[in-house]
């Protein structure tokens, strides 16, 4: 799996908290279809929640990204529906 992402420069500052439930969501997702990735994708969201924190857009928008690699064209542009939707 291509780690890429890590290098965003938006990532520099980053909460710990935050990037560690980005690792691991995305590593829990890659591969997967949508319909398979969105429970994640909000199982992340309350974790960080229950802690006070939330995604930014841009994380979300990066996390997006690192789940389009190795996916089919249908899929990533599903998956661009999905950020227009709640970015």
């Amino acid at each position: 799996m291509n780690e890429n992402w890590k290098n965003h420069p938006k990532l520099k500052q980053i909460d710990p908290k935050k990037l560690e439930i980005m690792e691991f969501l995305i590593h829990q997702c890659q591969g997967k279809s949508l319909e398979m990735i969105l429970p994640d994708l909000m199982a992340a969201s309350s974790r960080l929640s229950e802690q006070g924190l939330s995604f930014t857009n841009t994380e979300t928008s990066i996390i997006l990204d690192a789940l389009k690699e190795g996916m089919s064209s249908e899929e990533q542009q599903r998956i661009d529906t999905l950020r227009g939707l709640i970015l």
